[in-house]
């Protein structure tokens, strides 16, 4: 909804829906929903908060994530201030943490086919939807560029179009979704990308243990059941995010043959 589409003053995505509907009165946003036939709709008790900021964004496109979460966290749990606070910390960061132990810099969908669940890093990468991480000996990324690539970049408006195609100024967090980079090309943090991929994965993992922990301490203020359906799903996510971690990391050593500079764990 923030994103902002440099086609004019104010045009950012929330603005831009109505002010490109056919209809303005009747414009509007369209969603995936995660409700299914569990007890408590969405599987892990923590996903209703998706659902409950899908339909609080179509009422009202300018709340942030960080509003939303809170709302929902107060809504649904009678908690003392400092213990909702990590209800919402979990929330907020939690796409954050998915993505440091998944797919590192925007660089494509390493899921297995069909289920899209589960780490599978050249899953989609041969078959018919095309090619995502292109990675081989000497880096990683896709070239979406007109200059070099398939020119993707040219889709979006001059100033996006600008950003994106040159490398000096693409974004970090798209970097790989744009770009085929050296797996020594240095990020603006300073690491190298392959550096970057070794740190965020293990990182990612280290957060989901966090998370076990922060729950394990709210266990006094929650019922029984709450308790323990979020306590299962985060010990099922630490088991992904170690299954990630390490497929991933392995691959990219094996690849690039550029250790961890911190010497840390990673299987041959």
């Amino acid at each position: 909804m923030d994103f902002d589409t440099c086609y004019g003053k104010d045009a950012y995505i929330r603005n831009e829906i109505k002010k490109n509907s056919p209809d303005p009165k009747r414009s509007g946003i369209a969603a995936v929903g995660s409700v299914g036939m569990d007890t408590n709709w969405t599987g892990n008790k923590l996903a209703q908060a998706n659902l409950y900021g899908y339909g609080r964004l179509v009422w009202g496109n300018s709340l942030s994530s960080d509003a939303i979460a809170g709302e929902w966290v107060n809504l649904t749990f009678d908690l003392p201030r400092d213990e909702a606070a990590k209800i919402k910390e979990i929330l907020t960061t939690s796409r954050g943490v998915y993505e440091d132990y998944t797919c590192p810099l925007a660089v494509g969908f390493m899921c297995k086919p069909t289920v899209h669940y589960g780490v599978d890093i050249d899953g989609y990468e041969y078959d018919k939807w095309g090619t995502y991480h292109y990675a081989d000996r000497n880096g990683v990324g896709r070239e979406r560029t007109v200059a070099n690539g398939t020119g993707y970049t040219r889709q979006y408006s001059d100033d996006r179009f600008r950003e994106y195609e040159d490398l000096s100024s693409c974004p970090d967090e798209l970097l790989l979704f744009f770009h085929h980079v050296p797996y020594t090309h240095i990020l603006r943090s300073g690491k190298t990308v392959i550096q970057h991929i070794y740190d965020t994965h293990f990182a990612g993992v280290e957060k989901v243990e966090q998370y076990e922990s922060v729950w394990e301490s709210l266990e006094p203020f929650l019922d029984e059941e709450c308790f323990s359906n979020v306590r299962d799903r985060l010990k099922r996510q630490k088991e992904n995010a170690i299954n990630w971690r390490d497929q991933i990391n392995t691959y990219f050593y094996r690849k690039s043959g550029i250790p961890d500079a911190h010497g840390r764990k990673i299987y041959e």
